[in-house]
């Protein structure tokens, strides 16, 4: 994951593998290897028109505080189906997540409609996910200018 910081404009500090590990408790779920780097090495990235909820750090409560956890489980509860997490906002009120079965996070990044409560898959990992919305701001940046 070191390699797609690089393509991400922030300058979040990552927050420490035991923040992540419990908010996997809170949740009740394992999150994918991939999720666990990005967040290690940066806390809620920006990615294209996405915006990752930050894991509760306590180092920077004020700007964790809105976190995966509370807007899973206060935000959307009732909203989306429960074997989904929803780790980003696009601000239309879409979601990305991530499909959990038996407590595990699989590695396919989805986009639930909050229309249509529909789920489509948009990658096969959160890794293919930042490149093809990488390049997808890149060919939008091309067309205008």
């Amino acid at each position: 994951m070191q390699e797609i910081i690089q393509l991400l404009e922030t300058n979040k500090k990552g927050v420490e593998e035991s923040a992540i590990r419990e908010t996997e408790q809170k949740l009740n779920i394992r999150f994918p290897d991939q999720y666990v780097q990005l967040f290690k090495l940066t806390n809620g990235p920006e990615v294209g028109e996405w915006t990752l909820f930050p894991i509760k750090d306590p180092k920077n409560m004020k700007k964790t505080w809105d976190d995966v956890v509370r807007q899973n489980e206060e935000v959307l509860d009732g909203e989306i189906s429960k074997n989904l997490i929803a780790i980003a906002e696009d601000g239309t009120g879409d979601y990305l997540c991530l499909k959990v079965e038996d407590g595990k996070v699989g590695d396919p990044v989805y986009l639930w409609l909050h229309e249509t409560d529909e789920t489509e898959e948009l990658a096969p990992t959160l890794k293919d996910f930042i490149f093809i919305a990488q390049e997808e701001l890149e060919d939008f940046d091309e067309c205008i200018w």
